[in-house]
């Protein structure tokens, strides 16, 4: 164990030598760029909170107009429905007028 001293207290003093300079770097060299970076990051975060505000307020209105849409879709679809089915009773009226006809 007291081998291992004299490589402990090395270790010990360049580590709190290190957090102390880091503390005291942190506390006046990077304060005005962090200052900076901070007011940044605040205008960009309003920003975003805005236009997530903005979304948040146009979502109800997509939404219903979604369902309207949808509805108008369905509307349509059973139109082509009705048309088809016409369409098709029109072929086999077509088909019973030829058979009746004379050939000739």
């Amino acid at each position: 164990m007291t081998d291992l001293w004299g490589l402990i207290v090395p270790i010990i003093v360049s580590v709190t030598l290190s957090l102390a300079a880091a503390a005291v770097i942190s506390r006046s060299a990077a304060s005005p760029a962090q200052a900076a970076y901070i007011s940044a990051l605040q205008g960009r975060l309003l920003v975003v909170e805005a236009a997530r505000d903005d979304a948040e307020l146009r979502i109800p209105k997509l939404e219903a107009r979604i369902g309207a849409l949808e509805e108008r879709v369905h509307e349509l679809q059973s139109a082509i429905t009705e048309k088809d089915r016409e369409l098709a009773g029109l072929y086999r009226r077509l088909d019973a007028d030829e058979r009746r006809l004379p050939r000739g």
